[in-house]
């Protein structure tokens, strides 16, 4: 007995419903990178993309926390 996927009869999901489901629940893509010349590695990047939304984000503890990354704070001019 073989199973076959059964498609939804609503078809019509558009790019904003993607966006929306993107930003609600999040989404990281990884990445590496290395570049090498005649068998010796030069570089070498590990890249993470995260795509969410503030709140996502802070409940998941994805946001970094700390003096330097609270609000701005106006630095004086010396001049």
């Amino acid at each position: 007995m073989e199973c076959e996927p059964v498609l939804s009869e609503q078809t019509d999901n558009t790019v904003l419903e993607l966006l929306d489901r993107v930003l609600h629940t999040g989404v990281v893509l990884v990445g590496d990178i290395t570049i090498t010349v005649a068998d010796i590695e030069l570089i070498y990047l590990r890249l993470q993309l995260l795509a969410s939304s503030a709140e996502t984000a802070r409940q998941a503890g994805w946001l970094a926390t700390g003096p330097h990354f609270g609000r701005r704070q106006s630095v004086p001019c010396h001049g």
